[in-house]
């Protein structure tokens, strides 16, 4: 044991000795989720063109809702425009209120609002979602004040409008620009890329073992009173721990640089993305007997990582993707390790998560710990 403990502090030390790569792996996700969330959510506003036919008050704070919603600029324009851009393809989608917006609004009737488009397009879903949202909000405020003036014996309208109004000052307040870029999009963004990125070190921690099979080193190893096996293990042990090591500084980063909340449930969390980093580093050894050199072991990995990064949801959402790509995402880790940490990381969201990747970890070391003794006596 002792012995082991030697050789796992030894690979630390020579995979420690390289701080350009761990100054890359490490700033890599970070920059990353800031440009994808931070950098671009802040510059680029989305515009929604909008015709209202209805000119009253209701409809001129529907607009409004929807603006301070989503920040979105609504850009109004009439009915005859909106549908010549939509047709021209200028635009995604645009909004109609119709002429009897308010009266069923009142009524309780379906709303008279419709979306003009050609098509359904997956960029304008998640704004007509929105859109939809906050025309069953501003429904909402209506049918309660239509009950307070009831209870109270006063006009419906002009409870309604004290309502919206009282809402919209209370609703005024300078929000802490830390608080935007907590939980949602920003820590799914960085968990999808800390994973691919834990991947990348694995590959440049056990690639080790194809360079010692290149240069001879290995034919001297064999040699050696140590067992080839433990000596195999203390590399595999130590490429975890610097795993863990860039885990717990990429999310501290995270949480301090870029003030983003990852789940209420932290030690739950943390166990999953520890349990990810086992199957992981336990994949990528099991993937080395079969690599014939150093140079098509990293670049087949190099491929396959970054695809799983697309498919696992690192970049952008799958939500608009056919069906058959939100099926083929369910064999990345990436889109497990995200979703152990949606919705503030309840407990029994991890379980399945951790199941998976302890048990493709282990079944993953118990294959390549074959495949190396296997290996050995082929040589033998």
């Amino acid at each position: 044991m002792t012995q082991l403990l030697f050789m796992i502090r030894h690979q630390l030390k020579l995979m420690l000795q390289n701080r350009a790569a761990i100054f890359a792996t490490i700033s890599a996700p970070l920059l990353l989720t800031y440009f994808f969330s931070f950098s671009a959510d802040g510059s680029q506003q989305k515009e929604v063109y909008v015709a209202d036919e209805d000119q009253s008050a209701y409809s001129a704070q529907f607009m409004k809702m929807i603006q301070k919603a989503g920040h979105i600029k609504v850009t109004k324009v009439t009915e005859d425009v909106l549908k010549t851009k939509v047709h021209h393809q200028d635009i995604s989608f645009g909004l109609l209120i119709g002429s009897h917006f308010e009266e069923t609004l009142f009524s309780g009737d379906e709303l008279n609002v419709s979306f003009i488009q050609n098509e359904e397009k997956g960029d304008a879903v998640l704004t007509e979602q929105l859109i939809a949202q906050q025309a069953g909000a501003l429904k909402k405020i209506v049918r309660d004040a239509k009950v307070i003036s009831r209870t109270l014996h006063t006009d419906g309208k002009q409870a309604a409008a004290d309502l919206l109004k009282d809402i919209q000052g209370h609703s005024a307040v300078n929000v802490d620009r830390h608080h935007v870029y907590e939980g949602g999009q920003a820590a799914d963004r960085l968990i999808g890329f800390l994973v691919m990125f834990i991947w990348f070190v694995a590959v440049q921690s056990l690639r080790s073992f194809i360079d010692e099979q290149e240069n001879h080193t290995y034919d001297r190893l064999l040699s050696t009173p140590v067992s080839y096996t433990a000596y195999a293990i203390s590399k595999f042990a130590a490429a975890y721990l610097f795993g863990l090591l860039h885990i717990i500084v990429i999310l501290a980063a995270g949480t301090f640089m870029l003030h983003i909340r990852f789940a209420d449930h932290v030690f739950a969390a943390g166990a999953v993305l520890a349990a990810c980093s086992f199957a992981l580093t336990a994949v990528t050894m099991a993937v080395i007997p079969f690599m014939k050199s150093q140079k098509q072991f990293t670049s087949l990995a190099s491929v396959f990582i970054a695809v799983t990064g697309l498919l696992g949801e690192a970049f952008f959402t799958l939500d608009a993707a056919p069906e058959y790509m939100q099926m083929l995402s369910l064999f990345t880790p990436e889109i497990w390790a995200i979703g152990a940490f949606q919705n503030n990381g309840g407990g029994s969201m991890q379980i399945v998560p951790l199941s998976l990747f302890l048990a493709a970890g282990a079944a993953s070391l118990v294959l390549s710990l074959y495949m190396i003794n296997r290996h050995m006596k082929k040589n033998g």
